[in-house]
């Protein structure tokens, strides 16, 4: 992971998302020192994003979480940090606590006095934005009815086959700007159905092959031209590089129909636990804040 995030900035990304739960941050230490070594990127080049963990969730753990973050990343600040999600975890028992049964041991504390905390991180200048990642609409809104500072990121899956639209809409209604994480559907994941990889999908490969480019820069030039912030994911050179030549080309408002069209609203990335015998739960699915049950709706003025 260090080597292939060093070449993504040599080949020209800026955007860098990180989170503690990806098990990385000081092998990202690593690479961010490289980088910056090097002397033909500083610090102000770069947009980094990283995120809150469950545990962490309580008033007097934030910001202790958020300095420990940008210690591991050597890192004096964050441009964003977010929530991973509204789900919070009982601390000091490992990243997904358990009970004697195998149950989750949710910790209740408040969507608002995480936020709450959070908003101080921005007051001590160790991060100059926050946001949410993996809320769902009717969280963000009570959220946004007492937010001193209100979130202006929210990062959520989004992809032809799970676009997310009404959130999207709800996200431009209510000034946040959408990035979609999983944009090629995250085949390798263990979580929701199986399903054929989405970049073999004859629609996007006839429109690939009408435009002279591959599914993958198709599914990301339709992105961003909804207006959705996409981090696509990958340690392969040729693969970070063709990610970027997006810029060159435009999906025809008939192209884009067809994508939209692509939608089944079938999420994928709900996080599991797995018991001793054999029984498959939703991680969060007991929890209050669980974000999955909520059926996402959008309402024209």
């Amino acid at each position: 992971m260090r080597d292939a995030v060093v070449k993504a900035v040599e080949l020209g990304y800026r955007n860098i998302d990180c989170a503690y739960i990806y098990l990385n941050e000081k092998e990202m230490g690593e690479a961010f020192t490289t980088i910056f070594n090097k002397g033909e990127v500083s610090r102000s080049d770069l947009f980094i994003a990283s995120k809150l963990w469950c545990t962490e969730h309580a008033a007097d753990r934030v910001e202790a979480a958020c300095r420990a973050s940008l210690k591991d990343l050597c890192l004096d600040y964050f441009d964003l940090y977010l929530a991973h999600y509204p789900t919070g975890f009982v601390p000091d028992k490992g990243n997904v606590p358990r009970g004697e049964d195998g149950k989750v041991l949710y910790s209740g504390v408040s969507i608002q006095e995480m936020w709450t905390a959070m908003e101080k991180l921005v007051d001590l200048g160790l991060t100059k934005a926050i946001g949410l990642s993996n809320f769902n609409s009717k969280q963000i809104s009570s959220l946004l009815e007492t937010a001193r500072i209100p979130p202006t990121v929210l990062q959520v899956e989004s992809n032809p086959r799970f676009n997310n639209e009404a959130l999207r809409r709800f996200c431009v209604k209510n000034g946040l700007r959408m990035v979609g994480y999983s944009p090629f559907g995250s085949p390798d994941l263990p979580w929701g159905r199986k399903l054929p990889h989405i970049l073999i999908d004859p629609t996007l490969t006839k429109i690939a092959e009408e435009t002279g480019k591959s599914t993958a820069q198709v599914v990301l030039r339709w992105q961003v031209q909804r207006g959705v912030g996409v981090i696509p994911k990958s340690i392969f050179p040729e693969e970070l590089s063709s990610n970027l030549v997006i810029y060159d080309f435009e999906l025809s408002p008939d192209q884009c129909k067809l994508i939209d069209g692509l939608d089944i609203g079938e999420r994928k990335i709900v996080p599991i636990i797995k018991f001793d015998d054999g029984r498959v739960e939703l991680r969060d699915a007991e929890d209050e804040n669980f974000p999955f049950g909520f059926q996402e709706t959008f309402q024209e003025d």
